[in-house]
């Protein structure tokens, strides 16, 4: 098949795992046998130019902190449209696009920052067959304005978006129709996965001694890093101090990692910064814990399945994407998404209360067995087919689909300065 692939950003231009699951969907696919071209945005940082990567989509960066406080409320105003509804120039490349490749079908992924709502828009009048990989509420987001769901668009992604859907998570889904964006057409259900190669068994678990502990992701509070930080302290004074809790990841909220100098925990917990994810999946199987105590509306997470992969048992909350595929006290240890509870859990470890070995065993089996990307892919490419295969003639005009998006964009730009201008 011909596979174009849309992207917000694209690796090595990266944030998190959603783009690297991207990237990795897109390299599986090519290995067997596919024609997969992505379009994706001008990388913010110099890459190496690749034939199958397209990088010449305008990005609007809402997510840049040190601009958005700044700025004049109409110019947040029109970059939120930009972001989120309608960017004219993306549309048009995204027309010259499937002019020139022909793709059979088009595999989207996020694309906050593309005016994302345009270019689905522009897909479905076009007549062409798309499958969109949710690892977020990204229709939700794209039908929003001042970050929250605005009806008018909602029922008008309702009314005309229908496709085919692949979700991560039931809890992602619920929450996507909780905020009155209805997926229409095909919805199914596929986790995230893991890839490289498969180790060995892991046969040395935490018996007695230091509990090394780890987590991996962005430093911020909906990530939870302040609930770990917050658990290390309860332990501390309760006269523990057999464990250390390595962080790795961008620090992007600094009165975390100061907690720890308040505490007084810096020979508990360490902050690591950035590491390439190939050195970190290396050094997890050195861990005998993985911490998760992300939010609940967490669509799934990337990490704590990297983690159960060497063997290091992930400590998750109970009510994260994630929990929906691994069972408490089999694959994984499922708490509260509170310190005491993470405390807790860490404590009945190193009182022998909970036995890594078996869960630590039964997990790294499991996602070898259900989860590698050899399993998933074929998935993905059957749904890909499927939509391939529904087709239609094309029902709508180039010229018009370019000229609606023109249309749409002006109008949205004047609807949301009016306000600023009286």
């Amino acid at each position: 098949m011909n596979i174009l692939v849309l992207s917000y950003i694209y690796p090595p231009d990266a944030q998190g795992g959603y783009e690297l699951g991207c990237k990795q969907a897109v390299d599986a696919l090519r290995r067997r046998g596919h024609n997969v071209r992505v379009l994706t945005s001008t990388p913010r940082t110099p890459v190496r130019p690749e034939p199958h990567v397209s990088r010449k989509l305008h990005l609007t960066d809402i997510w840049y902190n040190a601009t958005r406080p700044v700025s004049h409320p109409a110019v947040n105003q029109v970059w939120e449209v930009d972001a989120n509804l309608f960017s004219s120039h993306n549309v048009h490349l995204l027309i010259q696009e499937i002019q020139d490749f022909q793709p059979d079908v088009v595999y989207v992924w996020m694309i906050n920052g593309l005016g994302g709502l345009g270019l689905m828009g522009c897909l479905q009048y076009l007549g062409v067959p798309w499958v969109w990989h949710l690892m977020d509420e990204v229709p939700a987001m794209l039908c929003s304005n001042n970050w929250h769901v605005v009806p008018k668009l909602a029922q008008a992604f309702n009314r005309f978006i229908s496709g085919h859907y692949i979700s991560c998570s039931e809890t992602m889904l619920r929450r996507i129709r909780a905020k009155g964006v209805i997926l229409d057409g095909d919805v199914r259900l596929l986790p995230n996965w893991v890839t490289g190669r498969r180790p060995a068994p892991r046969t040395r678990f935490y018996n007695s001694g230091e509990l090394r502990i780890v987590s991996a992701g962005r430093v911020t509070r909906d990530k939870g890093m302040d609930i770990l930080v917050e658990a290390a302290r309860i332990l501390r004074d309760e006269g523990q101090t057999n464990f250390s809790v390595d962080v790795y990841g961008p620090i992007v909220d600094r009165s975390i990692p100061e907690l720890v100098s308040r505490y007084s925990l810096e020979s508990l917990v360490q902050f690591h910064g950035s590491i390439p994810q190939a050195e970190l999946t290396r050094q997890l199987s050195e861990y005998d814990v993985f911490a998760f105590a992300t939010e609940a509306r967490e669509p799934f997470g990337f990490a704590p399945l990297e983690a159960a992969a060497q063997g290091c048992v992930p400590v998750i909350t109970r009510s994260c994407g994630i929990a929906e595929w691994l069972v408490d006290g089999v694959h994984c240890v499922k708490v509260q998404r509170d310190a005491r509870s993470f405390a807790h859990a860490i404590g009945d470890v190193l009182g022998g209360r909970i036995d890594l070995a078996p869960i630590g065993r039964r997990g790294q089996a499991a996602v070898w067995r259900d989860f590698s990307i050899d399993v998933i892919i074929p998935k993905i490419e059957d749904m890909l087919a499927c939509a391939a295969s529904s087709a239609q003639e094309a029902s709508g005009d180039f010229d018009d689909a370019y000229r609606m998006a023109v249309i749409a964009e002006r109008l949205a730009h004047a609807i949301v300065q009016e306000p600023f201008c009286a």
